[in-house]
């Protein structure tokens, strides 16, 4: 049997399309992105338009491969409506449950080769389910999801609704992963989830912290560890003293603010105020005075006026992060934000995407600038050259064609299109 995995969405998707890939190759199944008997579309439902492309990824699909079995997974197959389920020429919907059966799952409606929608009701709290992968493309780097779902409810976001309430993988388990992981060559380990920062073991009385403390005893001093993600208000004190200390906890933090306007984070419901967040990375930054933090800003959000959105252009320029990931609002089906009035026109909204974008450049060269010598985990080899991240997560390019994948340090030559070259 052959297999296509389509991925859509965040680091969390990609994390479970490997796994998904892992199971089945176990199984003897193929990769096979041309010629395939089944294709899973793991779909993303955060805007709209993503899923919009998760209708139109598995249309294209089934016009390459029209008998190939289809299977739609993921956050946009949980929160379908069942007019759009009627309206899918899909075989088989799974939601947020049963993901790690996946093979079995496949087997038995393959054999029966009736259609079917697995997709559950998520208001009742359920158990984490475990997607280990001992074996990543990059050989030296490693992703472990370590938390799923979401309590947070922002207003724009469907997020809490397609993964479900906030779960996480036993501390027992996360060791176990990850001492495999280091066995088989990686040496930087990022713990990933959609609330990463809202870790908690609840038989062991752990938080994130506290996790990464039990994973610096167990592992080697060659292992790093990375947090993928993490909200300001889940920047514990703990968290801030354990980075201080732990040169092996790497020194970059991505913290999503969204905007850098009270009246818009009110209307977004996020948990802080511009003040807040601020005193906070003041905080950050005093105790670790290396250390880069990058952020999300959604632009365009309803009713976000002129004023409203030079205020959050000058508070992230005030704020130095090292790069923004900039997302255009888009309205989401289910969520508070979609019963907003005060939509902001789409030219307006692309104006300010570019200004952002225009920023970040600017404040990722700044943060840059600040290092002479950089710590460099190399992943990838490119003609002569060798492609890389640093400890704050700045690319890096290494035009020697002796040196091979792993850690190095070195001074860089120049920055360019805000890379870091090494000659």
């Amino acid at each position: 049997m052959r297999f296509s995995i389509i991925t859509l969405g965040c680091k969390v998707n990609a994390y479970e399309s490997q796994f998904y890939a892992k199971q089945l190759k176990e199984a003897g199944w193929e990769e096979d992105n041309e010629t395939f008997d089944v294709v899973l579309i793991n779909s993303c439902a955060v805007t709209n338009t993503a899923a919009s492309k998760s209708r139109q990824m598995l249309h294209k699909a089934k016009r390459n491969n029209p008998n190939a079995y289809s299977v739609l997974i993921g956050c946009y197959a949980q929160v379908l409506s069942e007019e759009e389920k009627k309206a899918f020429d899909v075989d088989l919907i799974i939601g947020a449950k049963h993901k790690k059966e996946i093979v079995d799952i496949l087997l038995e409606h393959m054999r029966s080769n009736q259609k079917d929608d697995l997709s559950e009701d998520l208001a009742e709290p359920f158990a984490f389910e475990s997607m280990p992968i001992d074996q990543f493309e990059s050989k030296h780097r490693a992703f472990l999801k370590v938390q799923d779902g979401c309590n947070q409810f922002c207003s724009y976001c469907i997020i809490p609704y397609a993964r479900g309430r906030e779960r996480s993988l036993s501390s027992q388990e996360v060791i176990a992963i990850a001492k495999d992981l280091e066995e088989k060559g990686h040496i930087e380990i990022v713990l990933t989830g959609i609330h990463t920062g809202r870790y908690y073991d609840e038989k062991e009385k752990l938080d994130l912290a506290g996790l990464l403390k039990k994973l610096l005893e167990n592992t080697g001093e060659q292992v790093k560890y990375r947090i993928s993600s993490i909200e300001i208000t889940e920047v514990s004190d703990e968290l801030i003293n354990l980075m201080k200390k732990e040169p092996r906890l790497l020194h970059h933090l991505h913290i999503p603010i969204q905007s850098g306007c009270d009246r818009t984070l009110k209307r977004m419901n996020r948990p802080y105020t511009v003040a807040e967040f601020e005193e906070r990375l003041s905080l950050l930054r005093s105790k670790i005075p290396d250390l880069s933090i990058s952020t999300d800003v959604i632009c365009g959000f309803k009713q976000e006026s002129e004023e409203e959105f030079q205020e959050t252009l000058k508070t992230l320029e005030r704020l130095r992060f090292s790069f923004l990931h900039v997302f255009p609002y888009s309205i989401r089906k289910g969520t508070a934000a979609e019963k907003m009035k005060g939509d902001v026109h789409g030219a307006v909204v692309k104006e300010r995407v570019n200004a952002l974008l225009r920023l970040s450049d600017r404040l990722r060269k700044i943060d840059m600038e600040r290092f002479d010598t950089l710590e460099v985990l190399l992943e990838s080899k490119k003609g002569n050259e060798m492609h890389g991240y640093t400890n704050q997560y700045h690319p890096v390019i290494i035009k020697k064609d002796s040196l091979h994948q792993g850690r190095i340090y070195t001074p860089y030559t120049t920055i360019k299109d805000n890379v870091y070259i090494v000659e």
